[in-house]
């Protein structure tokens, strides 16, 4: 029963549809002529602090428009970290919708208009520490509300600044590294490389996972650093997010090793539990087949010329001999003059040319 008035209660927001994750504080959203900055607030909070706020809302439309303001809850879902808004209520959980104080009047705005929006949230003091989160909305209309439900019915042309509350103390922050991967294991050449991440909140607060990937080659020489999640987007609790980082190249040989390091955690000095590192590793081959074919093939001639040269050697080495101990045996009919030279040069030529792909190959390993 609770879970069929949930989902008839549950607002998901299509039209602003996003991930809170995404976008860093200098973002803007645009969505049917309206564009607000930033979307979205981070803070840390403590029990009892007030808190304000200025959200710039401009009408991008070339006709006037009123603009209402009103505060709904989110949460995410999805490895994507998809926003779902819900009307004030609905759901029980860590929600912050009931903090913000605004203006319920229509906000009159001129074509093209630009103004500040002040919204102050109230941290109420009997506030336990965590993650806590709502979002403001803004839109030409006040949300439709289906009385006998208590659900939304339309909220199109919308945007909306999400925003997630830190509230300190003796909060619970702990994350894992659920898989750290590549897509494949074998890459030829040119080669895109794309390592798959995901994280897992255990904790009871919101994180922002960053950090790097160090690739390095066979000597353990770095060839490649990544950066992870350069645009600083958040795990809320008890959720895991998916992140993906690429490495692309021309030329690559050999085994090659990645290095995940994560830092995510408040540092002490501003009220937090202090800074966190996990970590993982991912091993993977990069082969240029167009190049490794080719010089199989032809070492393998060049053994099969030497085998033959060697032969050819022994077998005039053996008949020189019968013939100084007075054996009239005759093994080839290849003349005796000048093939010892050959065999030599033939020999030499050999071994320069296997010597050279030998350090190559350990050039492209160790040193390129």
């Amino acid at each position: 029963m609770l879970r069929c008035q949930l989902r008839k209660l549950k607002i998901l927001f299509l039209p602003f549809f996003f991930s809170f994750f995404i976008f860093n504080y200098t973002a803007y959203a645009q969505i049917a002529g309206i564009k607000v900055s930033p979307i979205r607030i981070e803070e840390l909070v403590e029990p009892g602090d007030v808190v304000t706020k200025k959200i710039k809302v401009t009408n991008v439309a070339d006709f006037a428009q009123t603009f209402f303001v009103y505060v709904m809850d989110f949460t995410a879902t999805g490895e994507g970290g998809e926003a779902i808004l819900y009307q004030p209520g609905v759901l029980e959980g860590p929600f912050l919708s009931s903090w913000i104080e605004t203006t319920k009047e229509g906000i009159n705005f001129a074509p093209g208009e630009e103004k500040e929006i002040a919204i102050t949230f109230h941290v109420p003091k009997e506030a336990g520490p965590g993650g806590y989160y709502g979002a403001v909305v803004f839109g030409p209309r006040p949300p439709e509300i289906n009385p006998a439900e208590g659900s939304v019915v339309s909220l199109a042309h919308q945007a909306a600044v999400l925003v997630l509350f830190h509230l300190l103390g003796e909060v619970d922050e702990n994350a894992r590294i659920r898989e750290f991967a590549s897509d494949k294991n074998i890459y030829s050449t040119p080669f895109q490389v794309k390592f798959i991440t995901r994280i897992e909140n255990l904790g009871n607060v919101h994180i922002k996972p960053v950090g790097s990937i160090k690739i390095v080659n066979m000597a353990g020489k770095e060839v490649a650093n990544l950066s992870f999640n350069e645009i600083g987007s958040n795990v809320l609790p008890k959720t895991i997010r998916k992140y993906e980082n690429t490495w692309e190249g021309n030329f690559g040989l050999g085994k090659y090793s990645a290095f995940l390091a994560i830092n995510y955690g408040v540092p002490a000095h501003q009220g937090g539990k202090g800074i966190k590192t996990i970590s993982s590793q991912v091993s993977f081959w990069i082969m240029p087949w167009n190049i490794v074919i080719p010089v199989l093939v032809g070492i393998i001639f060049l053994i099969a010329i030497f085998l033959l040269l060697v032969n050819l050697y022994k077998n005039r080495a053996v008949r020189i001999a019968l013939q100084k101990a007075g054996v009239n045996y005759q093994l080839s009919q290849l003349p005796t003059t000048t093939f010892p030279a050959l065999i030599y040069i033939f020999i030499i030529l050999l071994i320069l040319i296997i010597a050279s792909i030998i350090l190559g190959v350990i050039y492209f390993l160790f040193f390129a």
